[in-house]
């Protein structure tokens, strides 16, 4: 029997990148919603969700750059069939946890899905989308991340608080079983086309621009997953805190394909584009440090969040994108690179949160998003401007 959904997206690329890379990480946004609940019922508190939370990117990290040699061989619609069982498996752990830490090994099978599904989903698009629209189409591919916070969020009243937490994950895992069984194969360019075999060293360039993605990631994965707990210590009732976090995720939904937008538009790599939404991203930080009060927070979250996270739709397309000969291996190397940094992340904000010292996390995140700005604006001078002098 045909199946519609997969007859649907065998032929839209990036319906199919946007709508996986979604929901593999929506396991990890549905704890941090819920946390509050959790934290009732089986003692999973904020420095908990910090572990957790590096458990899911830990995982991503170390599958990621293997991955990116499997993706090259295997093709994109297998990758992203594997990552979708994987969010199953995810989803159902945790709709049936008795004991905090049976979170942690949840979350470590979610993030070997979400380091699958993100190169696959690199690959469709840039096999499937046409390059004058590609920037866009990262844009949007990476603006499924904080839409599945904005589901993670409104899930919180609409289901968490109505019918239990529980429920929310069982929901989560029949999507991503229909998806997962719905998989197509997206039309991929031949093998023979571009240099996917080991070369020697990768250039140094791609290392430069994977370091600026390393803090560029430090700093937006320790802000975007403390909102609600952080929202809750100054005053926010929980039920508003999901609200803040679902806006706080359209807006940078709206940058980052805005963001990928403006690459196409300019014609440009992405560089400067990155260096000027993480310096944002610092200016918010800062902000946060400095205040103490739920109207004042209100204020500097937004900035916080769509600086800090709403850089990665022109990161993915920059490495693809500088790339071509070798695009799953260089995404895989980057996004484990990144990756890395969201381990940390969440480590230094989780403890910094449970010691109820929410000032100095902020100061952690500005501090990673000023050297991410740094390093991107270095990246640039070393990469694109010597070309334009040539």
């Amino acid at each position: 029997m045909r199946n519609p959904v997969r007859a649907y997206l065998a032929s839209r690329a990036l319906l199919t990148a946007v709508v996986y890379t979604g929901v593999v990480t929506l396991p990890l946004f549905l704890v941090s919603a819920q946390i509050l609940q959790l934290g009732r019922e089986i003692d999973f508190g904020v420095g908990r969700l910090g572990l957790a939370t590096a458990s899911y990117f830990g995982m991503a990290a170390l599958t990621a750059n293997p991955v990116g040699k499997v993706i090259s061989r295997i093709g994109p619609g297998r990758g992203l069939r594997i990552g979708g069982f994987l969010a199953v498996a995810s989803c159902l752990i945790v709709a049936f946890a008795w004991e905090w830490w049976i979170i942690l090994p949840a979350m470590a099978v979610a993030g070997t899905g979400n380091g699958v599904t993100q190169v696959s989903a690199n690959v469709a698009i840039f096999d499937g989308v046409a390059e004058g629209r590609q920037g866009i189409a990262f844009g949007a591919k990476q603006a499924s991340v904080p839409m599945a916070s904005l589901v993670a969020g409104i899930s919180l009243p609409l289901i968490g608080l109505a019918v239990g937490w529980r429920w929310a994950f069982v929901a989560a895992g029949v999507l991503a079983l229909i998806l997962a069984i719905s998989a197509p194969e997206p039309a991929t360019r031949s093998s023979e086309a571009r240099t996917e075999k080991r070369t020697g060293r990768l250039p140094r360039s791609l290392f430069l621009l994977a370091v600026a993605g390393f803090f560029a990631a430090l700093a937006g994965n320790g802000v975007s997953h403390f909102i609600v707990p952080s929202a809750v210590d100054v005053g926010i009732s929980e039920g508003t805190a999901g609200i803040v976090l679902a806006a706080s995720s359209l807006f940078v939904v709206l940058v980052r394909v805005g963001a990928g937008w403006t690459v196409d538009r300019r014609h440009t790599l992405g560089h400067i584009e990155m260096a000027w939404l993480v310096g944002l991203g610092t200016i918010g930080a800062l902000f946060l440090m400095m205040t103490d009060s739920a109207s004042g927070y209100l204020i500097a979250m937004p900035l916080a969040i769509i600086g800090a996270w709403g850089w990665p739709g022109v990161f993915f397309f920059t490495v693809v994108r500088s790339y071509p000969e070798f695009p799953a291996r260089a995404s895989g190397f980057a996004l484990s690179t990144n990756l890395t940094g969201t381990v940390l992340g969440p480590i230094v904000v989780g403890l910094l949160a449970a010691a109820g010292n929410y000032p100095a996390a902020w100061l952690f995140v500005a501090t990673a998003a000023a050297a991410a700005t740094f390093a991107f604006v270095l990246s640039y001078r070393r990469t694109v401007r010597p070309q334009l002098l040539t």
